[in-house]
């Protein structure tokens, strides 16, 4: 803002002096100097269009290029030709290329461009680009740059923009582009080809004839400017004029609306939105300003119903007046300038049609908003609560009075009458208050009853007229709360007495009371405006309250596990209780958030029983199947929100029993009966071994033990190497080293035979006996056995696991490891000596 010049009426001479002398040198432009006074007084902006050849940039000069700072004597103009050249960088400022070399952020210097101007003129401004000219109307718009994490804020006040197009053209072009300029901009003026009076005409070729330029002298400054301004913000609009303009600007949408289907060219000239009606009521304000500057210099700054006619400078597309227009439709020829003209004469008759209804429908204004209001409707309840009280409609009575009374009517008396609604709720509530929390068949106060008083102590709150009574309705409410406080709680404690209670009943109970407790401390926080000193009080009997019942929550819900059931599948049954814990957990929770855990406290033992129950009497055969077993309960209890570490370690005896039950089962002596020579060869020992002999003979248990041991490893004290028993360990390990002792006797046997039963490779002399030789071999399957298969390889690794163990267990593995060796040496010599035979025959 620039100082403003003390002398009022200094600012409204200059003012009217500057604008009078342009009227006299641009002849016919009575209406385009009517919205530019307009924009300069609201500092909007102002979008000029016609054909070439009738002074719209010379006008635009005349008026911005001559209003100066009276420090300077000089305007405070950004002037700028468009073209589809043009950047952004030509109209906000260059970029500070210092900032860019040294931090690598794009800022621009707004202050050598339009933003660091007061006034700007932007000629022939629908020939740059699209994206260039929204950018900059939002630019224009907010009068700010938004680069990066910076917003820089100009100095740009007013903006005469023009162009030589027509509308329509604009419209061909780019329709959204138009829509975004009657948004954005609050004055959009035509101005003709021709001059409607032939004097005019005259006049102008009797100057042009006899050289004689326009002499304009008057001066402006934007000191003089920023007085009147300051006069606009102090105009007051009343509140049925607020109504007059929604009303206004819903007729006139109507009706324009309405002129779109009969002209599929036309687009109304205003945008219709919440942005317009705002601008709308400071073009009414500065329109206020102006008739005081050149009619009535002594009225107050205070909007009439007579000030609605100047919005059709901001609602309509300014030109000539409905006799001017008539008068140049007639010699128009062009037929953009016959549908510009066109629309200039709907959109007035539009404005006059619905001007007129507004004006006969404000004088019923204070019906049609009691209409609305409903306030006979609202004593009505009122007056129903007081024989009956019922929370719920105590607080949808409160919400629609305190949504009618803030702001308000308009209208004072509808205020008044919607007041003694309000106070007649209050008075409902207050003695309600008086009867304490039992009334009836209530145990307590429940949550309809506390959103109740909130609606009712924030009605009082927020109403001005009622916000005496609120100390008083505070304490009323700091009393009852006392009381109801106590009786929830002793509601909590009295669960203990009822047997009848199940968990489902306790999880509900305890929200209502976690949230009928929120509830109050929301009731609390607007108690504290009207009873500060009583809020203390009252948040340490909230906080003793729920201590209290969450105390005797969580001791009811201790006595209710375990019981009696009836269990049919020991998983689904723990899945129920853990679902049902889960919920009361939760629900607890929001009473105090230290009641975490109580869900691993009572669902503990149904855990362990739930393992117990499967761990000693799921069948297995092999060690893996019961390692398969123990990972399923493992990950059954993990998802019902149990740590399985303390519920096997109190299974650890049940887990181990099972083992030496299963060691005892497969530890009997396996008869292991040397092959016949015929079976030897025929194929018939490797049937036998990899039949019922593997049947018989299980190894790699030790194995399977160990991963177990490991899969159990978060179980196992820290101090402890293993989980399970070492004694569990060694006997596992006996029987797998008989086990193997077994196989490797078999194997043994069975390849003393067949190599007994097959002539040495050495005697073959001749390739058929070689072959016969290798037939037999194959045919026995051995080198299926030894070889694809890895048996040898697969009881080394057995082995391995087992010459780990120190002590006689590993040193009798060594032994066997010797003669696993022994039949893998003479295997391969054999094959070695008969494959090398053979190819060399």
């Amino acid at each position: 803002m620039h100082p403003p010049t003390p002398v009022h009426p200094q600012a409204a001479q200059a003012f009217r002096h500057f604008f009078q002398e342009l009227r006299e040198a641009y002849l016919e432009r009575e209406s385009l100097f009517t919205q530019i006074e307009l924009a300069l007084l609201c500092r909007e902006h102002v979008l000029v269009v016609g054909p070439p050849g009738t002074a719209k940039s010379a006008i635009a000069s005349a008026v911005l290029g001559r209003i100066v700072d009276e420090k300077t004597g000089q305007p405070s103009l950004f002037a700028k030709q468009i073209a589809e050249s043009t950047v952004q960088t030509d109209l906000i400022g260059p970029v500070d290329f210092k900032v860019l070399t040294e931090t690598g952020r794009t800022e621009f210097i707004t202050e050598d461009g339009m933003l660091g101007a007061t006034h700007a003129f932007l000629d022939e401004v629908f020939d740059g680009r699209d994206m260039l000219l929204r950018s900059i109307l939002n630019v224009l718009h907010e009068r700010e740059l938004k680069h990066g994490r910076r917003v820089t804020s100009g100095r740009i006040e007013c903006a005469i923009m023009t162009s030589n197009r027509y509308l329509s053209e604009v419209l061909a072009r780019s329709p959204e582009l138009l829509l975004a300029f009657a948004d954005r901009l609050s004055f959009i003026s035509f101005v003709p080809k021709s001059f409607a009076r032939r004097p005019s005409r005259a006049a102008m070729l009797h100057r042009f004839a006899h050289g004689i330029r326009p002499d304009l002298r008057a001066s402006l400054t934007l000191q003089q400017l920023d007085v009147l301004q300051a006069a606009v913000e102090q105009v007051t609009v009343a509140s049925h004029l607020l109504e007059a303009i929604e009303m206004l600007t819903d007729e006139l949408e109507r009706a324009l609306t309405a002129q779109v289907s009969k002209l599929p060219d036309y687009v109304p000239t205003k945008y219709f939105s919440q942005r317009s009606v705002v601008k709308a009521l400071w073009a009414l304000k500065a329109a206020v300003v102006r008739d005081q500057l050149y009619r009535r210099p002594d009225r107050p700054l205070e909007a009439t119903v007579e000030d609605l006619d100047a919005l059709r400078w901001f609602f309509l597309l300014g030109g000539p007046q409905a006799e001017e227009a008539e008068a140049l439709l007639k010699v128009a020829v062009d037929p953009r300038e016959r549908a510009q003209l066109e629309i200039v004469r709907i959109e007035q008759k539009a404005f006059d049609a619905a001007l007129a209804k507004v004006r006969a429908e404000l004088g019923t204004g204070v019906e049609r908003e009691a209409a609305s209001l409903g306030a006979s409707e609202e004593l009505k309840s009122v007056e129903a609560l007081a024989r009956t009280f019922q929370p719920g409609i105590v607080t949808s009575t409160a919400q629609r009075l305190r949504a009618k009374l803030v702001p308000g009517p308009r209208h004072p008396d509808n205020r008044v009458a919607l007041l003694g609604g309000a106070r007649g709720l209050l008075a409902v509530v207050e003695q309600r208050l008086a009867r304490g929390p039992i009334e009836g068949p209530e145990a307590r106060a429940g949550l309809a009853m506390f959103t109740a008083l909130s609606e009712s102590v924030d009605l009082c709150r927020q109403v001005p007229e009622l916000r005496q009574r609120l100390p008083a309705l505070c304490d009323a409410v700091g009393r009852f709360l006392l009381q109801a406080l106590e009786l929830t709680a002793l509601n909590a404690e009295s669960l203990a007495f009822d047997e009848a209670v199940v968990l489902e009943a306790l999880v509900g109970f305890t929200d209502n009371i976690s949230e009928e407790l929120g509830r109050v401390g929301e009731l609390l926080a607007l108690l504290a405006e009207g009873n500060s000193g009583a809020v203390s009080r009252l948040r340490t009997a909230e906080a003793e309250a729920r201590r209290r019942a969450v105390a005797a929550l969580r001791q009811r819900a201790t006595t209710l596990f375990p019981g009696a059931r009836g269990r049919r599948d020991p998983l689904d049954a723990l899945s129920a209780d853990s679902r049902r814990l889960s919920q009361l957990e939760q629900a607890l929770c929001k009473l105090d958030p230290a009641q975490r855990g109580l869900k691993q406290e009572l669902l503990q033992p149904l855990g362990s029983a739930y393992a117990r129950d499967v761990l000693s009497s799921a069948p297995f055969e092999r060690i893996d199947q019961f390692s398969r077993t123990v990972q399923t309960v493992a990950e059954n209890l993990r998802r019902e929100g149990l740590a399985p570490e303390p519920v096997f370690v109190e299974c650890k005896d049940i887990l181990e029993a099972r083992l030496r039950e299963y060691v005892r089962g497969i530890g009997r002596e396996v008869a292991s009966p040397p092959p016949a020579p015929h079976a030897a060869v025929s194929g018939e020992a490797y049937n036998f071994y990899r039949g019922d002999f593997s049947t018989q003979v299980r190894d790699g248990e030790l194995a399977a033990l160990n991963g177990l041991d490991g899969q159990l490893a978060f179980a196992r004290q820290a101090s402890a190497a293993t989980f399970l028993s070492s004694e569990i360990r060694d006997a596992v390990a006996r029987v797998e080293l008989a086990f193997v002792q077994t196989r490797l006797k078999y194997l043994r046997s069975w390849l003393t035979q067949l190599l007994t039963e097959l002539p040495p490779p050495q005697s073959a002399q001749r390739r058929p006996l070689a072959d016969s030789i290798f037939d037999r071999l194959v045919k026995s399957r051995f080198p299926l056995l030894a070889l694809k298969e890895g048996e040898l390889v697969r009881i080394k690794g057995v082995l391995g696991v087992l010459m780990s163990i120190p002590g006689e267990l590993g040193e009798s593995a060594r032994k066997l490891e010797n003669v696993r060796l022994g039949i893998d040496d003479d295997f391969t010599r054999f094959s070695k000596e008969l494959l090398e035979k053979r190819a060399s025959l």
